[in-house]
C-alpha cells in the first residue's frame, strides 16, 4: 500500500467548489428574527451580545468590566473549589478590546456578528502579548507571543474580544499537575475533558459564549460532550493551525460555532495545508424541517460498546426523531477500527515526541504521564509509523466508500460521561488515574476522524442519572462541515428546553 499525505486536495475525494456560499450574512440582524433571552434561561449567544450592544442596553465595556469579575471568582476559593478554566488572561488588554467596540457600536460602526462578543483561546495557539505554555512549566516562559496566530487575527478582524488562554492537559481529563485541574460545571468532583477542557469550561460556566480548541485525538469533541456544549473539529486543513492537532470552535449554541466556524476558516498562504480546500460555506445549516435527503450510517456493534446505558437510549431517542423528519439510517460496517486505533496513537504520539526534540533538558518537568508516552515512543521504530501510515490510507479508502452511500456517520461522542477526578490526580495529574481505560473509553468514537482527517461535530444529547451531559458526534465527509452544523442546529432543536445550566454556584452567565 502506499502512503497518502494528509490533507489531500479536494479532487482526490470528488469534491467540488460549493454551488453558493452562505456566509456572515446569515447572521446579519436585519435577516432573521431576533427572540429575547427567556426569563431563566439559556446560554447567552453571540446575537444576544451584539443585540443589546445595537439597542444601546449595555456596552461591551460595561460587560467586560462584569466579565473580569466573574473570571476572578471562578478561579478563586470563592468557588471552593475553584473552576480553573482561565489559565491567562490580562485585564488592561480585555478593557482595551471593549473600549473598541465600544467605541464602533457608539459610532454604528459595527464590524459584524462578533463585535464586542467574548471568546476564550486554547493555550496551544499564540495570541500577541501572551505566552503560549501548551500545558507545560516551560514552554515560551517569559517569551510571550509577537504575533497573533492566523485564526486570532481573523476573530479579531471581525470584533471579536479575546479575553485569555484557557487551561489544557495533554489526556482527556486536563488534569494538569503543571497548572490546575480544571472542574466541570454541571460536577466540581468530575472532569471537564481534555485536553481543551479549559476551553468547554468557560463556555458551560457562561463566562463567554465561545472558545476555541484543539483537536489531535477528540480534545474538541470529548470536553464538549462532558460539559454539554457544541464542539466542532473540522477537516485537517481547513482551519490554519500547527502540527495534527485541528483547531476548531465550542460554543453553547449551534449559530455561534458556525459563525465562529466561518470566521475561522479559509486559506492561509502561510500555512500550505490549507490550500486544498474548496471555499468555505454554511449553506443549507438552516434546512432543518425535513431531512428526507439524509441517509445516516450507523455501526450498531461499534455504537454499543458505550459504559454508560444512558448514552444508548439518548442516541435511540435521537435516532427516532431524526426519523420522524424524513432521515434514514443504513447499517454500516467500519473494518480495522482497532488497527486504526492504534495507528492513531503512534501517529500522535510521534507528533508529540517531534515537538519536544528541542526541550530534552525540560522533559523531567513533563506530567508523569507524559513521560511515559515518550518513553512508550522511544520503543517505537520508523516501520511502526510507515505501517501507521499504510492503515491511514486503508481507513480512508474504506471510509469514502461509506460516504457514497450516506451523508455522516452517527455515533456517540463518547462511551462514558465525564469520569470523577481521582484523588490522587489532584497531586500527580492524570498519571493518578487508577482505571486505564477512562482514556480508551473516552477516545473510543473520536480518534477516528482525526486519523483520516474528516470532520466531526458533538451536540448535547441529555443527561445521566447523575446529571452529567451526554454527547452524540456526527462526522461527515471531506469538507462537508455545512452537512454537521445543519444536524447540530436539528438536534438543537430536538433537545429545546430539556437543555439545563449548571447549578448556580458554577454559572456565570449574567453578563447582560
Amino acid at each position: 500500500m502506499t502512503i497518502i499525505p494528509l490533507p489531500l486536495p479536494k479532487e482526490v475525494f470528488g469534491i467540488e467548489e460549493p454551488m453558493k456560499i452562505d456566509g456572515l450574512e446569515l447572521f446579519d440582524h436585519k435577516n432573521k428574527e431576533y427572540n429575547p433571552i427567556p426569563e431563566k434561561q439559556k446560554y447567552l449567544c453571540a446575537r444576544d451580545f451584539t443585540e443589546a450592544y445595537s439597542a444601546k442596553r449595555i456596552s461591551p465595556t460595561q460587560v467586560c468590566e462584569k466579565l473580569i469579575d466573574n473570571i476572578n471568582q471562578s478561579c478563586s476559593e470563592a468557588c471552593d473549589p475553584p473552576l480553573y478554566g482561565m489559565h491567562q488572561y490580562h485585564q488592561d488588554d480585555i478593557m482595551a478590546q471593549a473600549e473598541a467596540s465600544t467605541t464602533r457600536y457608539i459610532q454604528n460602526q459595527s464590524l459584524g456578528p462578533l463585535d464586542g462578543v467574548p471568546v476564550a483561546i486554547k493555550d496551544e495557539l499564540d495570541v500577541e502579548g501572551y505566552e503560549t505554555h501548551l500545558g507545560t512549566s516551560f514552554f515560551n516562559r517569559g517569551n510571550p507571543a509577537s504575533r497573533d496566530a492566523f485564526l486570532i487575527k481573523k476573530l479579531k478582524d471581525q470584533g471579536a474580544i479575546i479575553i485569555g488562554k484557557t487551561n489544557m492537559g495533554f489526556g482527556i481529563t486536563t488534569s494538569n499537575p503543571n497548572m490546575h485541574i480544571t472542574r466541570n460545571p454541571y460536577n466540581s468532583d468530575h472532569y471537564c475533558g481534555g485536553s481543551s477542557g479549559g476551553s468547554a469550561c468557560v463556555v458551560s460556566s457562561g463566562l463567554c459564549p465561545i472558545a476555541i480548541g484543539c483537536d489531535a485525538g477528540g480534545s474538541i469533541r470529548i470536553p464538549s460532550s462532558f460539559c454539554g456544549i457544541y464542539g466542532l473539529k473540522p477537516t485537517y486543513g481547513r482551519v490554519s493551525s500547527t502540527g495534527d492537532c485541528v483547531a476548531g470552535p465550542m460554543a453553547a449554541c449551534v449559530d455561534d460555532l458556525a459563525l465562529t466556524y466561518y470566521a475561522m476558516a479559509g486559506k492561509d498562504t502561510e500555512d500550505p495545508k490549507t490550500l486544498f480546500q474548496p471555499s468555505p460555506t454554511l449553506h443549507g445549516i438552516y434546512h432543518t424541517n425535513t431531512l428526507s435527503d439524509l441517509k445516516i450510517g450507523i455501526f450498531s456493534k461499534w455504537n454499543k460498546q458505550v459504559v454508560d446505558p444512558t448514552i444508548t437510549y439518548a442516541l435511540q431517542t435521537f435516532i427516532n426523531e431524526f426519523k420522524l423528519r424524513g432521515a434514514e439510517f443504513i447499517e454500516i460496517d467500519i473494518p480495522e477500527l482497532e488497527d486504526a486505533r492504534i495507528a492513531h496513537l503512534i501517529t500522535v504520539t510521534s507528533e508529540f515526541c517531534s515537538t519536544m526534540n528541542g526541550y530534552k533538558k525540560y522533559l523531567h518537568l513533563l506530567s508523569p504521564l507524559n513521560i511515559v508516552n515518550i518513553t512508550t515512543y522511544n520503543n517505537m521504530n520508523a516501520s511502526d509509523y510507515i505501517n501507521a501510515q499504510h492503515v491511514r490510507t486503508r481507513i480512508m479508502r474504506n471510509i469514502s466508500v461509506i460516504f457514497s452511500g450516506v451523508s455522516l456517520i452517527l455515533t456517540p461522542t463518547c462511551a462514558i460521561t465525564a469520569p470523577p477526578i481521582c484523588p490522587l490526580a489532584l497531586k500527580y495529574g492524570e498519571i493518578g488515574e487508577i482505571d486505564p481505560s477512562v482514556t480508551s473509553n473516552g477516545m473510543m468514537y473520536t480518534h477516528l476522524a482525526n486519523f483520516i482527517g474528516i470532520p466531526a461535530i458533538t451536540i448535547p444529547a441529555g443527561y445521566n442519572d447523575k446529571d452529567l451531559p451526554i454527547g452524540l458526534q456526527f462526522m461527515a465527509k471531506w469538507y462537508d462541515e455545512a452537512m454537521l452544523l445543519r444536524v447540530a442546529k436539528v438536534s438543537e432543536e430536538i433537545l429545546g428546553c430539556r437543555r439545563r445550566k449548571p447549578s448556580e454556584k458554577y454559572w456565570f452567565g449574567d453578563l447582560l
